[in-house]
């Protein structure tokens, strides 16, 4: 006898219990609310177009031509699925937030040379600085209310800033591409600037691979389901008065159920190629308008045995500009014992790929290996490339924040519809978009949401948020570049003036080091403006020696600064404008700290900015001559 679960809704003509469901699409998301809904008891269909199950997740011949990685193993729902149904993973490392992991990567220039250490770190260090700048220009978008611009009107308003040889904005155009590109599948004059990565979380530092790929996991996902292939949806009905339920019509036979789960791929949803009855609300239809399906081609050039480097896992093309070609090549003989390299591009040249002939595809896959390998480089047994863009039943491979698109209408997307028409799939999950964690994870939330069990969803887990990530490695990076860089001398002098002072002596010494090397030495003679009332604050100075005075209307010293004051700290959290003419009352020794590199520090290193911000609170209320709790209130 088939379980029963109560919708415990009441109105709007819904029905009382679910029995039966129907699900659209047997990719992950798909099989992951089937297989929680059977394991409950509920009657189960999944319908699917292809002639296999896994959607996006496409596994032959050993090569993985959809989902490849599971992207931060450790809290990954991915990887606790393929542990409870024994499919087996390897650990590749790198970094699922696409800012680290460059040890690992063998990067090469121009004549297949590989880069070496100190020219890849200047390089690394070099994107850090315009992902900073961005980040930059993105907050104040933010601050001011302003609207949204495409990553690439933010990123020419940064180049056009810098001076730069050929070969340096090369290395920027390539560290774009690989985060843009081919980690978006978008071009950057397609993302958003405000929400490109809002609130995206990661797991644990280190990617995996399931050793049989992709399909093995959904097949053994799919083992025991009452799966339908080849069955393509033409409509879905779910408006009917009470009790009929929904129906599904395909073009071999309708299914009625009493509610349905779709987990169709944006593409297919933006280009209506399933009709809906009665259509979808005005809300979702303008978030699948909005929401962009970016794409993905991976051309696969197999040989007979490797000819490069077997071990060495990820190749990084720095040979010629990176518009027309890879950026990143993966060699899958160091996961798979496959003889077999994956080249990788996205946005607008992966989808004029799909369309170029087979001697077309075979130069440019030729051109490629050369550049990387030399003159030497044997002619691949054979190239495939995929076409996620052309396949009706895909028409992309994964979503993205487009410019116009806001997180919310992710949210939108994953609405249900009168508690009947239910929605999951990478595109619904607002955290994991673009993910297949983010469709299983989908999946999971359906199904849970229809039963009203929330112990159907994934396990919990303390995750990071990608723009965090990205913020705390890049301070990471600099920090041990500018630590390596300074002498011991220095550093204890530092440390000594900043634990003297009244604001930085609350920041843990652990994290002081860290901060002292962020400072720069600066020197004013007697006289010299430091700064004036009125103007953008844009400094943090410490007093090493002489002394500063701070003078307000009428020239009038209000205050005088010597060894250990600080001044302009409010700025880091806050931009904010002078209020006092400040200058060198004799020759000044100081230390300086630009806001956006203490913005990085405190966004970086959080019980620092607790602490600074805590002593902010208190010198404001001292100063207001106002208890903390009162001030607060009157805020």
């Amino acid at each position: 006898m088939r379980a029963s679960v109560a919708l415990l809704v009441s109105g709007q003509g819904i029905p009382q219990e679910v029995r039966r469901v129907v699900v659209v699409g047997a990719g992950l998301a798909g099989l992951g609310a089937a297989r929680s809904l059977t394991d409950r008891g509920i009657e189960t269909v999944v319908l699917e177009a292809r002639g296999r199950v896994g959607g996006r997740c496409y596994t032959r011949d050993g090569i993985d031509l959809g989902a490849h990685w599971i992207h931060g193993t450790e809290g990954n729902p991915l990887t606790y699925l393929a542990r409870q149904l024994s499919v087996p993973t390897m650990f590749v490392g790198g970094d699922s937030s696409y800012s680290g992991g460059w040890d690992q990567l063998a990067l090469r220039g121009a004549g297949g040379a590989e880069i070496g250490a100190e020219e890849k770190l200047r390089s690394v260090l070099l994107a850090d600085e315009i992902r900073d700048e961005l980040d930059a220009i993105r907050r104040k978008l933010a601050e001011e209310g302003a609207s949204d611009i495409p990553v690439a009107e933010a990123l020419e308003r940064i180049l056009t800033r810098r001076a730069m040889g050929e070969e340096e904005r090369r290395s920027v155009e390539w560290h774009i591409r690989v985060w843009a590109r081919d980690d978006c599948a978008a071009d950057e004059c397609e993302l958003s600037t405000l929400w490109w990565d809002d609130g995206y979380q990661v797991y644990g530092y280190g990617d995996s691979v399931f050793v049989g790929g992709y399909g093995a996991l959904a097949e053994s996902l799919a083992e025991g389901l009452e799966v339908r292939l080849g069955r393509q949806v033409r409509s879905i009905e779910y408006g009917g008065p009470a009790g009929l339920g929904v129906r599904v019509v395909t073009d071999d036979g309708d299914f009625e159920g009493d509610a349905v789960i779709v987990t169709l791929p944006l593409g297919v949803l933006k280009a209506d190629a399933v009709q809906f009855w009665p259509p979808l609300p005005r809300a979702k239809r303008e978030a699948i308008a909005r929401l962009g399906m970016g794409n993905l081609t991976k051309v696969v050039a197999r040989f007979d045995r490797p000819f490069w480097p077997p071990d060495q896992y990820t190749f990084g093309y720095l040979c010629r500009p990176s518009a027309d070609r890879p950026t990143i090549v993966v060699n899958l003989w160091k996961t798979h014992r496959v003889p077999a390299l994956v080249m990788m591009t996205g946005g607008e040249l992966s989808r004029e790929m799909e369309y170029w002939d087979d001697a077309r595809l075979r130069g440019w896959t030729t051109e490629v290996l050369g550049d990387l390998f030399g003159e030497a480089t044997p002619a691949p047994s054979s190239i495939e490339r995929t076409t996620w863009g052309n396949d009706p039943l895909a028409r992309g491979s994964y979503s993205f924040m487009a410019l116009g698109a806001t997180p919310a209408d992710v949210e939108a997307l994953a609405e249900p519809v009168g508690g009947r028409l239910f929605f999951a799939g990478e595109a619904t999950y607002r955290h994991h978009w673009g993910g297949a964690h983010g469709a299983y994870a989908s999946g999971l939330r359906e199904a849970a949401r229809l039963t009203r069990d929330p112990t159907l969803l994934p396990t919990r887990v303390f995750t990071e948020n990608r723009r965090w990530r990205d913020m705390v490695l890049r301070a990471t990076r600099l920090l041990n570049v500018l630590t390596s860089s300074m002498a011991q001398e220095e550093l204890f002098a530092r440390l000594a003036l900043l634990g003297e002072s009244a604001v930085f002596s609350v920041v843990p010494s652990g994290e002081l080091a860290a901060l002292a090397t962020m400072f720069e030495r600066g020197s004013f003679a007697a006289g010299d403006v430091v700064f004036e009332a009125g103007e953008r604050a844009t400094r943090v100075y410490v007093v090493a020696s002489g002394a500063l005075e701070v003078r307000g209307d009428g020239a009038a010293v209000a205050a005088t600064l010597e060894r250990g004051s600080v001044v302009g700290e409010y700025g880091g959290f806050e931009s904010l404008l002078r209020t006092a003419h400040t200058v060198a009352r004799e020759h000044t020794e100081v230390l300086a700290l630009d806001h956006e590199r203490f913005h990085r520090f405190l966004l970086a290193f959080p019980e620092s900015s607790l602490a600074l911000l805590k002593l902010t609170i208190e010198r404001f209320a001292r100063e207001r001559r106002t208890p903390v709790g009162m001030m607060l209130v009157d805020e």
